[in-house]
């Protein structure tokens, strides 16, 4: 290789370089320079809203308006979950479900003649909304509909267009619906009676029962309708993924170049990751210290909220705190998660409801990492099947989906043995950032391959060497001023860090040793903890144990804890 060419996926190569330059700062944590930042497009809030275009439609028995019940739940953790699954549902016999479905047809020709005395009359010509005012005059029209009487989208587009020769597309009504506020189940209450109450139970009840398009977990396989209270509060968590996916696609524009997941430096997961190492090695002043800028750093990720800040949170950063057995560090983080997302986006919002199905499993590690793990695979499966991803971001989800099915989902049978088993030994813990990492600078199938065996653990007997023949290619270029110097040094941090993963499954330990002291000069920040608290075990065990606890000093004097606590105080005052 020649010369560094830009990613095929991006046709624009300043782009691609500011993001690689971020990356260069996330994969190796140095401190890099750079004379531009990444572009990222700003979305408005109105249109940062979810619009749920496939829920059923309830089928009223009058042109009443109808609402769907919220109860209180019985968890403490304003679980919209919960009140989902409060009941399992009832005997829906076929005769009640043909009465319904009766009922659906007359309502919507209800529905239809109401909403006609309020809008404009039908034009004889097709009438295209192209501007925001154009939609005005249906708004109270379309309130009644999509709103007070719940319908569909489709029903909707179908009245408006029998009724008042209005053609819009789906999206354009998304668009619209967003602009204006209206999301579903957020109207004020009033008073039901119980038929009503009823009513609405079993419409809720069909909507929660919606299947995955494989099944992760065993306790999925059979149907719903007859599953467990554990079973159906895991499929909620399941189905907010995929409404959460589904909802960013339409609303959010820049999912089509963005280069969030790959090039975004966000440390919040690796301050959890640090914490509960200090933690292990009873450091717990630092660690502590770690924790709260870890828990301070949430709330700025859901601001905006990215697919890349939904994964952390939802799926990575749980499935850490279950593999460390820290049950009453996960149970305060996820009621912090609750509460927050219930603040700032409401209960019914796909994270609380995530948050909140992963918090009616507290009491369960075994069920709570299967759930984890199958609300990975559904979020790679969601990404998959979007037709406006790019290539790279469904490999990076299903990367992550790897990356999480690296650790036994019997936690209970594993409590005994070290973390150290499980957890990614390479400073950098997001693997799929890793991969893209160098795949976007090397442009190289070698080693684009040799990052496959990586990511799955699985070393062939010439991993070794073939990994340090890539390390001196990068050496070569960066002399020869092919690789500018910042992507150099994070070649030679990553290509490190594999041979350190390597040696150390080899049992080699001279050059785990080696490469391990070289990861540590090309590393800062809490990469450096990380990588340092690694290598201080594998030397008190194989090695020099004074060396060990020189490592140790360095590592609890570095300058970087003095700006740590600099942030906690700053985010604990801002």
């Amino acid at each position: 290789m020649s010369a560094l060419r830009p990613d095929p996926d991006d046709s624009s190569s300043p782009e691609t370089m500011s993001a690689a330059l971020m990356m260069a700062n996330a994969a190796s944590g140095l401190a890099l320079d750079a004379d531009h930042d990444a572009e990222s497009g700003d979305v408005d809030d109105d249109d940062a809203m979810l619009i749920k275009d496939d829920s059923d439609s309830p089928s009223p028995e009058s042109d009443k308006p109808h609402f769907i019940e919220r109860r209180p739940p019985p968890s403490k953790f304003s679980s919209a979950a919960s009140r989902r699954i409060a009941s399992a549902p009832g005997g829906r016999t076929a005769t009640s479900l043909a009465k319904s479905g009766r009922a659906g047809a007359a309502g919507k020709a209800a529905a239809s003649s109401k909403a006609g005395s309020r809008a404009p009359p039908p034009s004889a010509n097709p009438i295209i909304p192209r501007r925001a005012e154009d939609w005005e005059p249906w708004k109270g029209v379309l309130h009644e509909l999509y709103i007070t009487q719940n319908r569909i989208l489709r029903d909707i587009i179908g009245i408006m267009e029998d009724n008042y020769n209005l053609r819009a597309t789906p999206k354009m009504y998304k668009n619209q619906f967003a602009r204006w506020g209206f999301f579903k189940y957020a109207i004020k209450r009033r008073p039901r009676n119980r038929a009503e109450r009823e009513a609405e139970k079993a419409a809720q009840n069909e909507g929660a029962l919606v299947t995955t398009s494989r099944s992760p977990s065993a306790g999925l396989d059979h149907l719903l309708l007859h599953g467990s209270n554990k079973t159906r509060i895991m499929q909620v968590g399941l189905t907010a993924v995929r409404d959460y996916l589904q909802g960013y696609v339409d609303v959010d524009n820049t999912v089509k170049q963005d280069m969030i997941v790959i090039g975004y430096e966000d440390p919040c997961f690796r301050y959890f990751k640090t914490a509960m190492d200090m933690f292990d090695l009873k450091e717990n002043q630092e660690g502590g210290l770690l924790l709260r800028l870890a828990f301070l750093e949430i709330e700025r990720m859901l601001s905006p909220l990215t697919i890349k800040a939904f994964s952390d949170l939802c799926f990575l950063v749980p499935h850490l705190l279950v593999e460390s057995h820290r049950k009453d560090i996960l149970g305060a983080y996820l009621r912090y998660m609750a509460r927050l997302a219930t603040v700032k986006f409401g209960p019914t919002h796909p994270v609380a409801e995530v948050v909140a199905s992963l918090g009616d499993l507290l009491d369960d590690p075994e069920a709570m990492m299967r759930h984890i793990m199958a609300l990975s695979e559904v979020n790679s499966d969601t990404i998959a099947t979007e037709p406006q991803m790019k290539e790279r971001t469904r490999r990076w989800a299903r990367n992550q989906y790897v990356a999480c099915q690296r650790t036994k989902p019997d936690v209970a049978a594993a409590s005994t043995v070290s973390r150290g088993t499980h957890a990614h030994h390479m400073i950098r813990v997001e693997s799929q950032s890793v991969y893209w990492a160098q795949h976007l600078i090397m442009q190289d199938p070698e080693s684009d391959e040799l990052a496959e065996c990586w990511l799955h653990r699985k070393f062939p007997d010439d991993f070794g060497p073939r990994t340090e023949v890539l390390l001196q290619k990068v050496k070569a270029m960066g002399a020869a001023g092919v690789l500018p110097a910042p992507y150099e040094r994070m070649m030679e941090c990553l290509y490190t860090g594999w041979l350190n993963d390597y040696y150390e499954t080899e049992k080699d330990w001279q050059k785990v040793f080696l490469y391990g002291r070289r990861g540590l000069e090309l590393s800062s920040s809490e990469q450096f903890q990380i990588w340092s608290i690694h290598l201080e075990g594998l030397m008190r065990k194989h090695g020099s144990a004074e060396e060990a606890e020189e490592l140790r000093k360095k590592r609890l004097e570095h300058e970087w804890f003095e700006s740590v606590r600099d942030k906690v105080d700053k985010l604990s005052l801002g």
